[in-house]
């Protein structure tokens, strides 16, 4: 059985110091480490060259440009397709797993035939699930409860914070959407995989840590100025999703009342309210015409 794990890195040197390292200590080794650099500029692609020099297991793809954590696991996930992996394990540069998250992955897998998608605990820095990454549930007034779950149970999706897929999955239902750079590429894709009639699974047996600076979700509320231009993403690529989903009338009008609640959302905020009001009436104008295609193996 080939498990071949995808990481996309970009400019984040001291987090993929911590994630290889835990990759190579895992207690089912794994068969490929691909990792993704997106063209960083902060001695990361020197870091992944020597690390490949002791571990032949580590494979570097450098890109020419950085086409975001998006087009990055569209790169990753392709390569590792077309190796025949029977296994996929899809994570950021700042996802830190423990010793075993790989073999609980597994043995989950093994034990659900249709599985499409396999997500880990994913925990902040007290031990506390990560409210960033907490998958949907059908239940999903309940999805905070539902993450403190020892047993594994559905979800209808989950991130890229350390998400196994099984190789088949991908041939089928084609690669994670590259144009759309980053946000939301994960949320469409998991649901793509559960459309397809594959079940979702959380593993919370599977524990791996998210090093980031705070245990935040992604609200436009309280969100710093500095990340004001994710949430472009965030709406342009959720109207995308939506449009390939429905017919036109549908998509005008969920886009419009997607927009709404982003306004009102701003509206709550205590400051910078022009400059994300500025930036989601961008990401509405783009969204009515942005229509990019899935990719196939």
């Amino acid at each position: 059985m080939k498990v071949i794990a995808v990481v996309v890195t970009y400019n984040r040197l001291s987090l993929l110091q911590e994630c290889l390292p835990a990759l190579l200590g895992q207690t089912r080794p794994l068969d490929e480490i691909i990792v993704v650099n997106n063209c960083s500029t902060d001695g990361t692609k020197e870091y992944i060259a020597s690390m490949a020099a002791a571990h032949p297991v580590i494979r570097p793809v450098t890109l020419k440009k950085n086409v975001g954590g998006a087009g990055g696991f569209e790169r990753g996930s392709e390569d590792a397709a077309r190796q025949h992996a029977d296994y996929v394990w899809l994570m950021d540069d700042d996802t830190i797993p423990t010793p075993t998250a790989l073999e609980a992955l597994l043995r989950e897998a093994e034990s659900h035939p249709n599985a499409g998608f396999l997500a880990s605990r994913v925990n902040w820095k007290d031990g506390e699930p990560h409210l960033m990454n907490i998958p949907l549930f059908k239940e999903g007034n309940k999805r905070l409860k539902l993450a403190h779950s020892k047993n594994t149970i559905n979800c209808t999706a989950a991130t890229f914070v350390s998400l196994l897929i099984p190789g088949p999955v991908i041939h089928k239902v084609g690669l994670p959407i590259g144009e759309y750079f980053i946000w939301h590429d994960d949320i469409e894709y998991t649901q793509r995989i559960a459309r397809a009639g594959y079940e979702g699974l959380y593993v919370p047996s599977s524990v791996v840590l998210h090093s980031t600076e705070s245990n935040r979700g992604a609200t436009i509320e309280d969100a710093p100025l500095a990340s004001a231009n994710r949430f472009y993403y965030q709406l342009r690529n959720q109207m995308a999703t939506k449009r390939m989903r429905t017919n036109y009338i549908s998509f005008r009008i969920s886009s419009a009342l997607r927009l709404r609640r982003f306004k009102r959302a701003i509206s709550r905020r205590d400051d910078h309210h022009d400059e994300f009001l500025a930036v989601i009436k961008r990401a509405y104008r783009d969204g009515l015409k942005f229509n990019p295609k899935i990719k196939h193996v």
